[in-house]
């Protein structure tokens, strides 16, 4: 069995579009893209460990002053074997474990009112498993698959549209990654502008708004935003290196995403809309990934492999500043989630 750390590892190309056929299978979606602007032209960075902040680690507060807070960070752990769904408050006390799955979970997200938690999951059918949806709620309770019956797809990368009705996904036909998302009410599988061959594409995710959608691109060198009909493309980063987990700052007006060349090394930038400058936060020399926003948007919580293993750590959102580790385990923790 592989590790923990190469289970879902980062995807490095995407094989071209698939036949026509397979993508109008899928139910009739949404209306085709209507054109892309230019490109930001954001300069590269040369990613030298030896630049950008000093990681300076913060104390936890005192348990007795932060008890008060309702927000949590959700993360998967493998400290009791599988790769389960935890959640903490932000300053690493309180935690709970919420899943007891005898398969690896993995990338859950929280819904807009914090009710309920998505995560991917492997799931049988036939004989085959696919990656598929499985739903909980805040507290562990009322475990069931988004869908009734399995998808013949995978899906990953799930993000709730505000109203809670839909889920944004990555669907894979084929070894493709397509843009798509879910009617939870049925369950039905769209793909986002099918009639044009669908977007291909992957880490999908809803500003606040449920408005825009930003994911990183084809090759896996950009990070794009379209409108949640399919129109309005943006090529918001272009980058020589490979990029992933884009996400939006609560208020939309920025962008955190990870970018690494070396394998094993990737750190994480935020991208400021109005300026468009962007930022480097992290210059560890192990892999920084999968940012995460506070709710009001001046922190972030990722995880870092800078003590040796995966932990979660958080950080401040506009310097990388005031690092705080908030997991302590000699296991692998991942995929952090900040709730609204």
């Amino acid at each position: 069995m592989l590790s923990p750390s190469c289970r879902h590892p980062m995807l490095r190309s995407f094989p071209s579009l698939l036949c026509r056929l397979l993508v109008l299978a899928l139910p009739l979606g949404l209306v085709a893209c209507d054109g892309a602007e230019s490109p930001l032209s954001p300069a590269e960075d040369p990613l030298d460990p030896a630049t950008g902040p000093a990681p300076t680690e913060a104390v936890a507060s005192d348990p007795a002053q932060v008890l008060a807070t309702s927000q949590r960070i959700v993360f998967v752990s493998y400290r009791d074997g599988n790769g389960n769904v935890y959640k903490v408050n932000p300053q690493g006390y309180q935690v709970a474990r919420l899943t007891s799955s005898p398969e690896d979970d993995y990338a859950p997200a929280w819904s807009s009112d914090n009710s309920r938690i998505a995560m991917v999951r492997p799931r049988l059918d036939g004989g085959v498993t696919h990656a598929d949806i499985w739903v909980i709620n805040a507290d562990g309770s009322d475990g069931h698959w988004a869908r009734a019956t399995p998808s013949p797809w995978d899906l990953m990368d799930p993000s709730w549209s505000p109203d809670g009705s839909r889920l944004v996904l990555s669907v894979i036909i084929q070894g493709t990654w397509y843009l798509g998302w879910m009617e939870l009410a049925t369950g039905n599988i769209y793909l986002i502008n099918p009639l044009s061959g669908g977007i291909v594409g992957t880490r999908p995710s809803y500003d606040r708004t449920g408005q825009k959608i930003i994911y990183v691109g084809s090759h896996y060198d950009t990070v794009e935003q379209i409108n949640a009909d399919g129109s309005g493309h943006k090529l918001r980063y272009s980058s020589k290196i490979a990029v992933d987990h884009p996400t939006f700052s609560p208020d939309g007006k920025r962008i955190a995403f990870e970018k690494g060349g070396i394998p094993g090394n990737t750190d994480i930038f935020v991208k400021n809309f109005a300026t468009g400058i962007t930022t480097r936060l992290t210059s560890s020399l192990a892999a920084d990934r999968n940012a995460s926003w506070s709710p009001d948007g001046t922190r972030i919580a990722f995880m870092s492999e800078r003590s040796g293993k995966p932990q979660i750590w958080t950080m401040n959102a506009a310097t990388g500043g005031g690092l705080a580790r908030i997991t302590h385990t000699a296991s692998y923790e991942r995929y952090p989630a900040w709730s609204h």
